[in-house]
């Protein structure tokens, strides 16, 4: 280490969980700058088997208005 560096230059490890809550900080404030959210729905689609299977089509929607308190 050279005479200027310090333990804090080394990156900090986060925990699973820790990564998982800045995804989600990060998200939200993503949504709200913005003003869209991802939004997933069912879908069925038909086999060649003649049955149905069930799928999850992601797309991109508005965050509904927040309703103002009088």
């Amino acid at each position: 280490m050279s005479e200027n560096s310090t333990v804090q230059d080394k990156p900090v490890e986060l925990t699973e969980q820790q990564k998982a809550q800045l995804f989600i900080d990060e998200y939200k404030a993503l949504c709200e700058k913005y003003g869209y959210r991802i939004v997933v729905s069912p879908a069925y689609i038909s086999r060649d088997d003649g049955t149905f299977s069930t799928v999850l089509q992601q797309s991109v929607g508005k965050l509904p208005q927040k309703e103002v308190q009088s």
